[in-house]
């Protein structure tokens, strides 16, 4: 595939892996510094990268993929981007640019087929998944299902917003399926006076269950690893805090 590109569309195609890559450390990192509605954003969205101008008052800025583009951007550049569309390594289409209102750019979303190919072009590995890895969103969850054990995690904000994780990630981690029990559980409290509720006057929730206790316990060294931002107790230091208040 890669001897199907010329210099001009190998280049745009590491301008957007690069470009790709500073969204997706820029995603991981919202709900740390507090920007709930970025760490919620579904992948379909935020990959999505503006490709142009923006203009505001500080006058014309170039849009992140554009610089990284640098003296390739020309009249041509929708022509490179369609060839690299028509292989399949990315996909183009005019939006309004988030936060920008009224101003319309084309946006380039790389595949995992470009992903791919990009990693290759760079002569980097793909990502390799070690025994008990998971995504950056369940191990979010299960660190805090394991943190709130008995109490549960409680939407507090609206929308299932449980413990700082989607609701689709919460659908797909109470559901059993054929490789494993569900992780987690749903719970249901009455809502005391002056909290929100939802149906009922209730307020909803998900709790750890001893599956997801085991998981948590045997992926922990794993993934502790992987995502160090993540503040996952160790599950062995817990249980031996628990053994001393047992002994006192």
């Amino acid at each position: 595939m890669s001897d199907d590109l010329n210099e001009r569309q190998r280049r745009y195609l590491l301008a957007a892996y690069k470009t790709d890559q500073a969204y997706e450390e820029a995603h991981k990192r919202a709900f740390q510094r507090g920007d709930y509605d970025e760490s919620r954003r579904p992948a379909s969205d935020w990959r999505a990268m503006a490709f142009g101008v923006l203009h505001g008052i500080g006058g014309a800025v170039p849009t992140m993929l554009r610089n990284e583009c640098k003296g390739d951007v020309d009249e041509g550049s929708g022509s490179t981007w369609a060839a690299l569309e028509r292989r399949e390594l990315l996909s183009v289409k005019d939006q309004e640019v988030r936060y920008h209102p009224g101003q319309i750019l084309p946006h380039i979303t790389l595949t995992p087929k470009g992903r791919k190919l990009a990693r290759e072009l760079k002569g980097d590995k793909a990502p390799t998944k070690q025994k008990g890895e998971v995504s950056r969103s369940t191990w979010k969850a299960l660190v805090a299902g394991w943190i709130a054990g008995e109490a549960g995690l409680w939407d507090e904000r609206g929308g299932d917003w449980y413990g700082g994780v989607s609701g689709d990630t919460w659908l797909m981690l109470t559901r059993r399926t054929k490789q494993r029990a569900a992780w987690f559980t749903d719970v249901q409290r009455r809502a005391a006076e002056g909290q929100p509720a939802s149906f009922g006057g209730f307020q909803y929730g998900v709790k750890i269950t001893p599956a997801g206790i085991a998981k948590y316990w045997d992926s922990w060294e794993v993934n502790r690893a992987k995502y160090p931002d993540i503040d996952a107790p160790n599950p062995r230091m817990r249980t031996r805090e628990q053994r001393e208040q047992d002994d006192d």
